[in-house]
């Protein structure tokens, strides 16, 4: 294994503090948005009753929790998921396909 740093990255700390000179700051760029907050999110939600079995709630609890998830969040994301198949001819990022196909189960 090749324990050497890149190149180009600084190797001691006098490289670091010349790097680290070098570096200009402008306090005039713009500051990209930030995300929206939960209560944002929230604000443009809207409530809607939804009755399942016992066993599927908590199911449901158990793998939101598992993904740091709120099981609204959870439950959204399957029904985006599930709209979305209805729509096949509509692109997704790259990225949510990797994270779905990452997240199957191995055949066996």
């Amino acid at each position: 294994m090749n324990n050497e740093p890149d190149p180009g990255f600084p190797r001691s700390a006098a490289e670091a503090e010349q790097f680290l000179d070098g570096l200009a700051f402008d306090d005039t760029a713009q500051v990209p948005p930030l995300p929206p907050t939960t209560d944002e999110v929230e604000r443009g939600m809207v409530t809607t009753s939804l009755k399942l079995p016992q066993d599927m709630r908590e199911r449901i609890r158990e793998v939101a929790a598992a993904h740091c998830l709120t099981p609204s969040m959870l439950i959204r994301q399957y029904i985006e998921l599930g709209l979305s198949s209805e729509q096949p001819e509509r692109m997704i990022p790259l990225s949510d396909a990797i994270r779905v196909l990452s997240s199957l189960r191995p055949t066996a």
